[in-house]
């Protein structure tokens, strides 16, 4: 279907960078260099520049960040991890993965994990906390390092739908031991495909890292392995990112704070022609508590199937993520225990388009078509 306003724009946001693109791309073709060269390195330092972390390591989704973050820590099978329901699969896909058991907590009015509710669900079997900074937005990061330390408990970050989000003007994903990130091309750092990395300042999580994305093999630094690269310690995974995606996202990270300007412009002018309709609207956050990158810009309101139905009847593409509690997905066989906010918030959001390209028309478009909507209904 040819959406009148699309979800995003890949075309669009192609043709800013079009040369550029292409440049690397026939460079990359011509030479061959597909896998682990200059280009991954060239992302990994300027990722860990950015972030002001020690390591980055580049793998081939946050999936598999989450899940080779979790491997790498040693932490007994069986042990319980305290994440959210409200989030993509991914996140307690990759607990469940590495033997580890998902405990759900519910969530605050920002989508995100309630600090609150952690400390009540902590028993002897806890070892981490994986808190999901959703939508582009942080996480209380204060209160939930201030648990993990308390009941000395290790906290991993999924920060797929935030890169460059910041809480009291540190950057998330830089908070826990491990900070997990998508470059999935939904993301505001976007590849033309699969991609993902880990940050953390952890030395020898980091080396055991590159070997895990690896098969267990180690790789070139300044034409020197860091260790034989086949002299293989454990079995590994092949999770490495590809050369040509890594080409793409160094290219975007040149316009990076230019797009999230954007973002947060588009959410401001959306905040103010919806204010006074009966929707929830996003919080646009003083500064100094939260730096967001508006992944995902996402209203609530009672009439969200209606709404929905009735956006996509129009031609503009809204989507719904996610419409229930990953532990109302039967084949999951997750706990049951229901999360009263976690329930009322996924069946009242909608997710409108917010992408840097959009045109001004095509945001007024969305405004007026809410607007009439409420007149009818």
């Amino acid at each position: 279907m040819k959406w009148k306003v699309p979800y995003i724009d890949f075309g669009r946001q192609y043709k800013k960078q079009e040369t550029l693109h292409l440049s690397n791309f026939k460079r990359i073709m011509l030479s061959g260099d597909f896998v682990l060269r200059d280009q991954v390195l060239t992302f990994e330092k300027n990722v860990s520049k950015i972030l002001g972390v020690k390591y980055v390591i580049s793998v081939n989704s946050c999936t598999d960040a989450i899940l080779l973050s979790l491997g790498s820590l040693g932490i007994k099978k069986g042990s319980e991890v305290i994440s959210v329901a409200h989030t993509y699969v991914a996140t307690l896909s990759a607990i469940q993965h590495v033997g580890l058991k998902p405990i759900m907590a519910d969530i605050s009015d920002d989508f995100n994990i309630n600090p609150e509710e952690i400390e009540k669900l902590i028993t002897k079997k806890t070892r981490a906390i994986l808190p999901v900074h959703l939508y582009g937005h942080s996480c209380q990061m204060d209160k939930i390092m201030k648990i993990a330390k308390k009941y000395k408990l290790i906290v991993i970050e999924d920060c797929a739908q935030s890169f460059g989000a910041k809480f009291k003007k540190k950057y998330v994903g830089t908070f826990g031991k491990l900070g997990c990130f998508s470059v999935h091309p939904l993301k505001s750092l976007g590849a033309a495909g699969d991609g993902g990395f880990i940050a953390t300042n952890d030395k020898s999580l980091y080396e055991k890292l590159i070997r895990y994305r690896n098969h267990g093999q180690g790789r070139r630094k300044n034409g020197k392995y860091l260790k034989s690269r086949y002299d293989i310690d454990f079995f590994g995974f092949c999770s490495r990112l590809d050369n040509l995606q890594a080409a793409i996202v160094n290219t975007k990270l040149k316009i990076l704070k230019k797009n999230i300007k954007k973002r947060n412009s588009i959410a401001k002018k959306y905040n103010q022609n919806l204010k006074n309709l009966p929707i929830i609207l996003p919080k646009l956050y003083d500064i100094k508590d939260y730096s967001d990158v508006f992944n995902s810009y996402v209203i609530r309101t009672q009439k969200q199937f209606k709404l929905f139905k009735h956006l996509r009847n129009k031609g503009i593409e809204a989507l719904i993520n996610w419409p229930k509690p990953l532990y109302k997905h039967k084949g999951l066989k997750l706990s049951k225990k229901p999360l009263k906010n976690t329930e009322k918030i996924c069946n009242e959001i909608i997710s409108l388009p917010i992408f840097p390209e959009i045109k001004d028309s095509e945001m007024n478009y969305i405004i007026n078509t809410i607007k009439n909507f409420f007149k009818l209904n």
